[in-house]
Parts: structure tokens; sequence; C-alpha cells
């Protein structure tokens, strides 16, 4: 359920969009994939890092060192993480990837639950909340 709730906000609908990728203008750079990996939050980076682990030889790898560079960059605004004009073609890269690639699919479903999910549902039991909508808000 907490998944559908998040896709249907980040998507518009309930299925997982693997393969989305847009520039959203909210100052996080590149918007991709099933719960919104940025670019700018260093979250994409753990995907593809994770993804060329699985794959060595991949169409996202070349975007590797500008990640790790913005990566680096400070949270206080002063750098800008935004920034994507050192990304030409990172959405089309995506795109391929999602589309040619079950290991990137599977690297993007292990960093959403490592990151997001696994620490939601911990903070939910913690808090004693059982219910599945109570658990999907924690999400």
């Amino acid at each position: 359920l907490a998944e559908q709730i998040v896709n249907v906000f980040e998507h518009g609908e309930t299925d997982s969009n693997y393969d989305a990728c847009e520039e959203l203008m909210d100052q996080r750079g590149y918007t991709c994939g099933k719960v919104g990996f940025t670019t700018g939050t260093n979250d994409a980076l753990l995907v593809i890092e994770r993804y060329s682990k699985a794959r060595k030889n991949n169409l996202l790898n070349k975007y590797l060192p500008e990640l790790r560079r913005i990566s680096k960059l400070p949270w206080d605004g002063s750098g800008d993480r935004g920034d994507t004009s050192r990304l030409r073609g990172y959405p089309e890269a995506w795109k391929a990837a999602c589309c040619t690639d079950n290991r990137f699919l599977k690297a993007q479903d292990e960093v959403e639950e490592e990151l997001y999910l696994t620490p939601a549902l911990k903070l939910a039991h913690w808090h004693k909340i059982t219910s599945e909508l109570g658990k999907a808000i924690f999400f």
C-alpha cells in the first residue's frame, strides 16, 4: 500500500514508474525512478552505484563522476546541487537502462528499501503503528 500511495503522488498512478526521469525545477536536479530519486540529494547516485556493481559496463557509468561531484557540494545552498548542465543525456540513459536491464530495476528496489521503506517500517513499529495506512504515512 505504501508504494502505491507514493506512486500516485510521484507519477499519478499506482504502478511503479521505474523509467520516469525529469527535471522538476525544484533545485534537486533530475527526479527519477519509482520513488523520485534525485541527482541533487545523492539517492540517484546510490542507485547508479548499486547498478554499476551488478553491471560494470552500463549507460549510466559516465555520469558517476558528476554525480559524485554534486554529492560533495554543501547542503546550505552555496553549491548548486540542482545543476544538471553537466548531465546531458542523463534522462535518456536512465530510461534506456530501465528498458534494457532488470538489474537496474532491482537496484532501484534495493535502494528504496534500504533508504526509505525499512527505516519507515521500523519507525512505525517503534510508535506501535500497525495499520497499513499508518505505515504508509511513515513511508
